[in-house]
């Protein structure tokens, strides 16, 4: 029997296997099996690859490694009824329209999972790669059947391997800068470093919105990863995506924190932290991302301010959409996590999605509030569950507030956003109660009233106008 199986590294070192075994009449097994001799380092002295691997007991790791029961190593069904990868690779596919582009480059169905990660596996988010590399039967039958059965390796005609990955479904390609200051696509020469993240034919100006979300956040104090707003004639790289009337718009260029001179740069999301599948992603809690920061050396009780922070910003502007993998881990020196710049910041109260947050903020809250995610019965009881001081908690989220009412009006009117968006944006802003607070203590009711004159300008701005 055929079975086919990708060599999965990290910084370019073999760690393990990840194959498909498939048997008549039974679902398919897709399994990843770590190498004998990555399992035998102890954790603090290899490369790590997931938070979500980590033994609770370091004397257990090798064990844990080595049990190929596990459910982080094994096959989930999705709500297709279809076979997904190991939770933690299923989170390197890319998703929406730009999945699609792949498996039609590719040649394969976008719902062929081992396929897809096989198109992508040179160009994978992080430091991990996924290649076809050709492994002895013997060796094979040790995999996947514990030498109880005779198997063969498929050869995939030597599959398509050179597309690359990135999560998210707005229209998106990998591009480099030459030296003329242009984005041209990727060569042969390396990866991607840049994304450009490209204007929508279903949502105006998607670019000029998530680049000012990004600013937003930026002067509220968040770590954002580079990004700038560029038109689209500097993008030379081709692309087969219909952007309708946006097509002389501009476009998002984001530079890749997990790519470095140096080469690839560690990277997982917390769908991936948290052993979750892409579909679960909007189920789960911000305590479990606060929770595992606070574990982490590095991440700490800084982190979670850093959370709160991030948060806090998605409440004022209205962006419903950071869930489990808008929110990341980074090594830099591969083995201790840090929390990853905050990115795909977007404002999406503009595009008439549900408002409230991605995730609920303690498990058997709500995503949605009436009033702020953010009030004092809430937040106590999220710092008393991490065990943090609540004042000083609290004081994070009022410096977001007034910074916000200090800095944000001016980027908000020097926009790109049509008069319609503006309008959106400055409604949720200025009458967010945070604001009015914010205001209040600072004892700036000018600022208030500036925000106010805004709004009703925009008003006036963006009413019809008679025939």
């Amino acid at each position: 029997m055929n079975v086919p199986v990708l060599v999965i590294k990290l910084h370019g070192q073999r760690i393990g296997f990840l194959f498909k075994y498939e048997q008549p009449g039974l679902p398919p097994i897709l399994r990843f099996v770590v190498d004998e001799a990555y399992a035998r380092k102890p954790w603090a002295g290899t490369d790590v690859l997931s938070e979500s691997m980590r033994s609770a007991d370091p004397e257990q790791q090798q064990s844990f490694w080595l049990d190929v029961t596990r459910p982080e190593f094994n096959a989930v069904v999705g709500s297709r009824g279809d076979a997904q990868l190991p939770p933690f690779f299923q989170n390197l596919l890319p998703e929406g329209v730009f999945r699609r582009f792949v498996a039609e480059e590719a040649a394969i169905d976008p719902l062929d999972h081992m396929g897809m990660i096989a198109a992508c596996g040179r160009n994978l988010p992080g430091a991990v790669t996924a290649e076809w590399e050709d492994i002895t039967r013997s060796s094979l039958q040790r995999l996947v059947t514990q030498d109880q059965d005779a198997l063969e390796a498929s050869v995939w005609a030597e599959p398509f391997q050179d597309s690359l990955s990135i999560s998210g479904v707005q229209p998106k390609i990998g591009v480099n800068r030459d030296g003329e200051g242009r984005f041209v696509g990727r060569t042969s020469k390396g990866d991607a470093a840049i994304i450009a993240k490209l204007p929508s034919a279903e949502y105006a100006r998607m670019p000029q919105v998530e680049g000012l979300s990004m600013q937003l956040a930026a002067l509220a104090g968040v770590e954002v990863c580079t990004f700038e707003l560029m038109p689209m004639s500097a993008l030379s790289a081709p692309h087969r995506y219909d952007l309708g009337d946006e097509l002389q718009g501009q476009f998002l260029a984001v530079t890749r924190f997990d790519r470095a001179d140096g080469g690839k740069v560690h990277f997982e999301d917390f769908a991936q932290v948290l052993s979750r599948p892409p579909e679960h992603k909007y189920e789960e809690s911000y305590l479990a991302i606060a929770g595992t920061l606070l574990s982490l050396p590095r991440c700490g009780e800084a982190a979670v301010h850093e959370l709160l922070r991030r948060i806090e910003v998605n409440e004022l502007i209205g962006n419903a959409d950071m869930h489990l993998k808008n929110v990341g881990l980074i090594y830099r020196d591969r083995r201790r996590a840090e929390l990853a710049p905050a990115y795909d910041i977007t404002a999406t109260v503009l595009y008439n999605v549900a408002r409230g947050h991605a995730l609920k903020l303690m498990p058997g809250s709500e995503k949605q509030h009436a009033e702020p995610i953010f009030d004092p019965a809430r937040l106590r009881a999220f710092c008393n569950a991490l065990g943090l001081q609540t004042p000083v908690a609290s004081k994070v989220i009022r410096d977001v507030a007034a910074q916000a009412a200090q800095q944000w009006l001016q980027p908000i009117l020097e926009s790109g956003l049509t008069p319609r968006q503006k309008l959106q944006l400055l409604t949720q802003v200025a009458n967010h109660p945070h604001l009015e607070q914010a205001t209040r203590r600072l004892r700036r009711s000018d600022l208030l009233a500036a925000w106010q004159g805004a709004l009703q300008q925009a008003k006036e701005q963006a009413a019809p106008t008679g025939a």
